[in-house]
């Protein structure tokens, strides 16, 4: 007889990750702990608390959720209920998505629609995740919109199926929800005035948006490419915009465990009223290469050109991580 798979059998892993991100004049720091304690063979605990200075990170309880696998002959159906950072379920990329290892444009990490719609940072939601086959993934979020517990509804939904072709995936991403106070949408919403007067968006708004995310690595060369699109629509105020994104990544370039990547985009944008406020094209051309310098130890160098090549940024980043449990 085939031996079960317990969904969460391991022991428990307690790590601890640095990370210093300078971009032009803003630098800033983040020490994350981040944990997870198997319960029993179909739950456990995690959690992860950040502990930053800057304007680029921030200090805040990042995660703390409870999983559970409810059937044991089906370990790939779970659920994750709790305060979950909702990036690193859905929209993701292996090529271009976290700012500690990829890009560091905001532009090329997760997808700027789904972000203004509620898909970015940390939520408090619950989650059912499931691989229905090896090549098709599922999942599904009800969240609250306001990222403040004194704020807490489950007024926001986001659903996600991602297929995988050999070396290819494709994911397709919808959300919709409330601002809930986090002034996230396309720029040019602060200069168009609202009905009360007001600029911007508001607490009650009702956003919703689509994404679209595409990535192929080709093995005989070492190069992984991506793409995105997103369409952002703000149905109270009955505008929306998009952005888009393409580039590459070249792995062991100079050096082995080395990263280079290359990409360009559009940030979320209305272009019509872009154009209306005379406004640049919101573009970024962006280079990053990432190296591992000693042990644990990575360094990463960055330069951006934005805004139709009228500005031009330099970055660096430092980065490490430990197991503190003495794991591998």
């Amino acid at each position: 007889m085939a031996q079960e798979r317990a969904p969460f059998e391991g022991r428990p892993q307690l790590r601890l990750d640095g990370i210093y991100l300078q971009q032009g004049d803003s630098g800033s720091p983040r020490v994350r702990f981040s944990g997870v304690y198997p319960i029993n063979r179909q739950a456990l605990i995690g959690g992860a608390v950040d502990i930053a200075a800057g304007d680029i990170f921030r200090s805040d309880i990042n995660e703390l959720y409870l999983a559970v696998a409810p059937f044991i002959d089906d370990p790939n159906l779970r659920f994750i209920i709790g305060q979950n950072d909702v990036t690193s379920y859905f929209d993701r990329n292996s090529f271009a998505k976290d700012n500690g290892t990829h890009f560091f444009s905001p532009v090329f990490q997760t997808n700027p629609a789904l972000v203004a719609a509620g898909i970015g940072g940390s939520r408090q939601s619950g989650i059912m995740n499931w691989t229905i086959a090896d090549n098709l993934d599922t999942r599904v979020m009800v969240f609250s919109s306001s990222p403040y517990i004194g704020d807490f509804a489950l007024n926001g939904v986001a659903g996600e199926v991602a297929y995988r072709a050999g070396n290819a995936i494709v994911r397709g991403t919808y959300v919709a929800g409330l601002d809930g106070g986090t002034q996230t949408t396309f720029p040019e919403a602060f200069s168009l005035v609202r009905s009360d007067g007001e600029g911007g968006v508001a607490f009650n708004d009702r956003e919703e948006a689509y994404g679209i995310n595409a990535e192929w690595f080709l093995p005989e060369t070492n190069i992984g490419l991506f793409g995105r699109y997103g369409f952002y629509r703000n149905r109270t105020l009955g505008l929306g915009a998009s952005n888009w994104a393409i580039g590459l990544n070249i792995f062991d370039l100079l050096l082995e465990d080395s990263r280079f990547g290359l990409a360009y985009g559009y940030g979320l944008s209305n272009r019509q009223a872009r154009e209306a406020l005379g406004l640049p094209r919101p573009d970024v051309l962006e280079t990053f290469y990432d190296f591992r310098a000693l042990g644990d130890l990575r360094v990463g160098l960055s330069l951006q050109s934005r805004n139709a090549f009228s500005e031009t940024e330099f970055g660096f980043r430092i980065k490490t991580g430990f197991d503190l449990l003495g794991g591998n």
